[in-house]
């Protein structure tokens, strides 16, 4: 694992460093040093993907054509996002750091994602430090900062932590690759704001890092899994990791990805279970043997071990054992049997109400139809009117109106190492009635390198050792729109390319010569020129090479439209969305 020391510098250089993004990083990462400097020996350039997680990282890249995660040196592709500061200065990272949280909690530092780009003042960051056993403070600006009595500021930016797991992911991917490290795809929450971006882009650049671009978190996961981008779908991630729970819907169709909604639980992960199992254990056996883990640090951290491990043991077997030297009878050793019947039916029923609500919330955001839901309100509805409620208080239960109707779910996407638990497959298959994808037996992805694996997508396009793809924020893919449209109306070549393509005479009833293969694949390049960008609305007849093919009204409505230099606006330029298409 690699280390290393962080040199004294006072407070002014810091704030000079860190709060002007872009100005200075480099210097200051100089004399912390934080900036991972590759061998020169090493000329071959190798762009890398980043999952930055709460709990856990991960880094992946592009071999023989497809993404690979890189193990660290412990020989495994997950490193915890955990950093220590020992009191010489020395910095570990990973699981070293991780052993280092019982002996000296004031100075290691986990779940900063949290407070990543926030302000003091942020009421979620006064809600996140009442739960660290790190001192969160503010610095003369108002910005946060972590109290490290090791370092000569005496304290810590987020940015700084984050950097050290970053350099940490950096240095695996240079030992592995044997290339030089320089550019990054980092992934992002969707939810994350300006500020939170920008600070996550500081981190990479502190980390040594030349150039870091932003992926969303749920495009990465559907970059990932491999999704047919040209096929009309509605896709649910669902990402259940260590501390944090997130829930995104999807768009996908005629080469784009749209973000519809986000939602989800910052304090809801794997760790709520493990708690469940240390709950219980502690509320039956520990307290009635005279037991407090809460003011014994060291039963606390075997506790939470153990329970970790149980949860783990669970996700394969009905059952099992748990051992402590402590806890049992006379003050002998504990040995207790936990089913997994248990902890689904018994000790995590409030975990999953916190689940549901988040998927409701953004279901219903996105217009798509859970019928589970829609159901269970409609019967809430009649059940009170059967007891005499009047109707106007029926009617103030209505909910809340969707923007628009979409299809139902068409995948649901696991991400997160907690989706290991086979209650979240039930979970799941009761919400949507579909199959989750997840899982080496399900697609072939590990729900834990998920992210990784899909900003390695990215990194490899960015490489130039994937083609047939290209993935965009959406104003750069509203951007491309507004080009093409604007070369449609001032180009006579492409408006002929255009009327070749379609009857324009008979109103676009039929899709004309070569450009009417499957896939829709001519109507999507015709519409949008050179660009490839524009959409089709709606399923298209299936029809072989030179035949033809029935298009909806809608359809040729936005034919006739883009004919006239009026195309409306395309879906897929709302906010928060990414976009997908294959490049030129």
């Amino acid at each position: 694992m690699q280390t290393c020391k962080l040199p004294k510098c006072n407070r002014n250089q810091l704030v000079g460093a860190l709060g002007q993004p872009g100005q200075g990083i480099r210097a200051a990462a100089g004399r912390r040093g934080l900036v991972v400097v590759a061998s020169s020996r090493f000329i071959r350039e190798v762009v890398v993907g980043i999952d930055l997680g709460t709990t856990n990282s991960a880094v992946a890249y592009i071999e023989g054509g497809k993404p690979k995660c890189i193990p660290n040196a412990d020989g495994e592709t997950i490193t915890p996002s955990v950093v220590s500061v020992l009191k010489d200065g020395e910095v570990v990272v990973g699981k070293r750091a991780q052993r280092q949280a019982v002996l000296h909690p004031a100075s290691t530092y986990y779940s900063v994602k949290r407070l990543i780009g926030r302000r003091a003042d942020d009421p979620a960051v006064k809600e996140e430090a009442a739960r660290l056993p790190y001192k969160v403070t503010a610095d003369e600006d108002g910005a946060v900062v972590l109290d490290c009595p090791n370092v000569g500021p005496g304290y810590l930016y987020p940015e700084e932590v984050s950097a050290q797991v970053v350099s940490q992911l950096v240095a695996d991917a240079t030992a592995y690759s044997r290339g030089r490290v320089t550019k990054a795809v980092i992934a992002v929450p969707a939810y994350f704001d300006d500020r939170q971006r920008e600070a996550t882009v500081a981190a990479g650049k502190l980390a040594g890092l030349e150039t870091v671009r932003l992926l969303r978190e749920p495009v990465a996961a559907a970059l990932a899994y491999g999704l047919d981008l040209r096929e009309d779908a509605t896709v649910l991630v669902f990402d259940l990791g260590g501390g944090t729970y997130d829930v995104s819907l999807l768009e996908v169709g005629a080469g784009t990805v749209e973000v519809l909604s986000t939602g989800g639980d910052a304090h809801l992960g794997g760790d709520d279970w493990d708690a469940a199992i240390s709950n219980w254990v502690e509320r039956n056996y520990l307290s009635p043997a005279g037991l407090d883990p809460r003011s014994d640090p060291r039963l606390r951290a075997n506790l939470r071990a153990l329970a970790q491990a149980a949860k783990h043991s669970l996700s394969e077997a009905d059952e099992v054992v748990l051992r402590m030297p402590v806890g049992g009878r006379g003050g002998g050793p504990l040995e207790v049997t936990l089913t997994r019947s248990t902890l689904e039916e018994e000790l995590t029923q409030e975990l999953w109400r916190r689940c549901r609500l988040p998927l409701d919330q953004a279901c219903w955001q996105a217009g798509v139809d859970l019928n589970e839901v829609v159901g269970g309100h409609e019967a809430m509805k009649e059940q009170l009117r059967n007891r005499g409620v009047p109707s106007w208080k029926l009617e103030a239960m209505q909910p809340e109106i969707r923007p628009r109707k979409r299809a139902p779910l068409s995948a649901v996407l696991l991400v997160g190492g907690a989706t290991r638990m086979p209650a979240v497959r039930s979970f799941l298959r009761n919400m949507t009635g579909l199959e989750p994808i997840g899982g080496a037996q399900q697609g072939g992805v590990d729900p834990d390198e998920a992210v990784a694996l899909g900003a390695a997508v990215q990194a490899g396009i960015l490489q130039g050792e994937i083609s047939n793809l290209m993935v965009m924020d959406q104003w750069q893919a509203s951007l491309m729109r507004a080009l093409a449209k604007l070369q449609l109306r001032s180009d006579p070549r492409v408006r002929q390319r255009l009327e070749q393509s379609y009857d324009l005479e008979e109103g676009g009833e039929e899709l004309l010569g070569e450009g009417a293969g499957e896939g829709g694949e001519g109507a999507a390049a015709a519409a949008g020129g050179e660009s490839g960008l524009e959409e089709e609305e709606d399923e298209q007849g299936k029809g072989g090479k030179g035949g033809k093919q029935q298009l909806s009204k809608r359809q040729k409505r936005r034919m006739k439209e883009r004919a006239a230099g009026a195309g409306s606006g395309a879906k897929g330029e709302g906010a928060g969305g990414q976009a997908a298409a294959p490049p030129q």
